[in-house]
């Protein structure tokens, strides 16, 4: 059974509790045309109001990940619902403990959650009840939401939206969801979850400097300053980012893992662009005489690597996941699928052509004509007959204030005076130029100078 038909079931337990009946279920889906399907909602009908419990498996957002989040909306005022936090603030404002879960990845963890919602909506739902029969507390509680809003937005959104009829609706909604995306985000990874995971003076800093503070996020911060502690339940810390990270392979320990898993996979990543190099290399000065460059390139080979082993290492490091831990893990929406695999692909072509560049980077000498390119990343290369070139230049170099500013090189001077460098294409030094290629130049009547400048270009 999947997570979010287990999630279904335990819901329709829930209903049983409260005595409502089955909840009507639904898919939440996001995306173009909303396609992607990132999970269930589960709605529960009371005289006054209704009680939603969403599973957000993926997709909705980024931090959320496989999230229990529990929500009301009052039949008086539908406009903008009240997450449980809310709620908490009026009904049981010394109630700071963690119900929004996430990483809920197994049906263990699930049913453990649902045993604190349970516990939570027991006696919560009747107080709500009370509150709401009470015209004066009703009033509190909805001024308070609009408070909320209004605060968060630094405007009169609610009125403001009324004034624009069917598009306010369509922008309230946008701006509602925006709203419940932040509170999600406080609950989870924000000023709330570091008092839930007990660094509460870095909880308090926050809330201090904070520009916008909800009912509950008020009362939370004079709670810390009356020197109050979380109560963390070891299912709310089995349902906690931190936790689940460590679960799916992320966060820290997963991130040191994945370097060294790169690093490994490095090795054979470099012997095969190595092995690519010098076929490249065959083949494209397969009449050569003489290459120069070939190892000072190859040395680059590594680090062009890293960028494919670090895609290796991701895929790796995800099938390793799926297959080893208990835990279930959400596939990627297809947006996210399809990006992974044309930026895997870029990766690979971006590799192909560093590979190449390193060959054409290299220098090759034939009987009668040598090629070369003077580019800092080359994908061509020109080729020079060696009847142009008048002789070759052996330079050591220039300075400039007195510090050497160019490392000896190689230049061909040609016939017509035009300097053509080499610094950029050969990597080969001035004695194994000398030494190999004497013999060859002597041959063609072409002399080797050396040339000393100390002038600046």
């Amino acid at each position: 059974m999947e997570l979010n038909e287990y999630f279904s079931t335990q819901c329709r337990a829930t209903g049983i509790l409260l005595k409502t009946g089955s909840p009507a279920l639904r898919k939440i889906t996001n995306g173009k045309n909303n396609k992607n399907f990132c999970g269930t909602e589960a709605t529960f009908s009371f005289e006054e109001f209704t009680l939603d419990i969403m599973y957000l498996e993926s997709g909705r957002s980024s931090y959320a990940p496989q999230a229990l989040w529990i929500s009301f909306t009052l039949n008086s005022f539908p406009e903008v619902p009240f997450s449980v936090y809310d709620i908490l603030a009026f009904a049981e404002p010394d109630n700071f403990n963690r119900y929004t879960y996430t990483y809920v990845d197994s049906k263990e963890l699930m049913q453990d959650c649902f045993g604190e919602i349970n516990a939570l909506l027991s006696f919560l739902i009747p107080k709500l009840t009370l509150i709401l029969k009470t015209g004066t507390e009703k009033s509190r509680l909805i001024t308070s939401q609009q408070e909320n809003i209004n605060g968060y937005f630094g405007d009169n959104v609610l009125e403001n939206s009324k004034l624009l009829g069917s598009a306010g609706d369509k922008i309230l909604n946008i701006m509602v969801k925006n709203f419940f995306d932040h509170q999600l985000q406080e609950a989870i990874i924000g000023t709330q979850a570091l008092f839930y995971n007990g660094k509460t003076e870095k909880a308090l800093k926050n809330l201090k400097k904070s520009k916008y503070r909800s009912k509950y996020q008020e009362n939370l911060m004079e709670h810390i300053l009356n020197g109050g502690k979380p109560h963390i339940t070891e299912t709310a810390q089995n349902a906690s980012a931190d936790k689940g990270l460590s679960r799916h392979g992320e966060g820290g320990k997963g991130a040191l893992r994945l370097l060294g898993l790169t690093l490994l996979l490095d090795i054979p990543v470099t012997a095969v662009l190595l092995g690519t190099f010098a076929l490249m290399c065959a083949v494209f000065f397969r009449n050569g005489t003489l290459i120069f460059g070939f190892w000072e390139n190859a040395i680059l080979l590594p680090f062009l690597g890293i960028p494919l082993s670090v895609v290796l290492a991701l895929h790796l490091n995800t099938h390793r996941n799926k297959k080893l831990k208990t835990v279930h893990i959400p596939k990627p929406s297809k947006t996210l699928s399809l990006f992974l695999k044309y930026f895997t692909i870029t990766i690979e072509c971006l590799t192909v052509l560093g590979v190449l560049t390193c060959v054409n980077s290299c220098t090759a000498f034939y009987t009668d004509s040598f090629s070369y390119s003077a580019e800092d990343f080359p994908l061509t290369q020109e080729k020079c007959e060696f009847y142009a070139i008048d002789y070759f230049a052996v330079v050591e170099g220039y300075t400039y204030n007195g510090k050497l500013q160019k490392d000896p090189h190689i230049a061909a001077v040609t016939v017509g005076g035009v300097t053509i460098d080499l610094y950029n294409s050969t990597c080969f030094s001035s004695e194994s130029f000398e030494n190999k290629a004497e013999k060859l130049l002597a041959e063609n009547g072409i002399e080797i100078k050396h040339i000393k400048t100390t002038d600046s270009p």
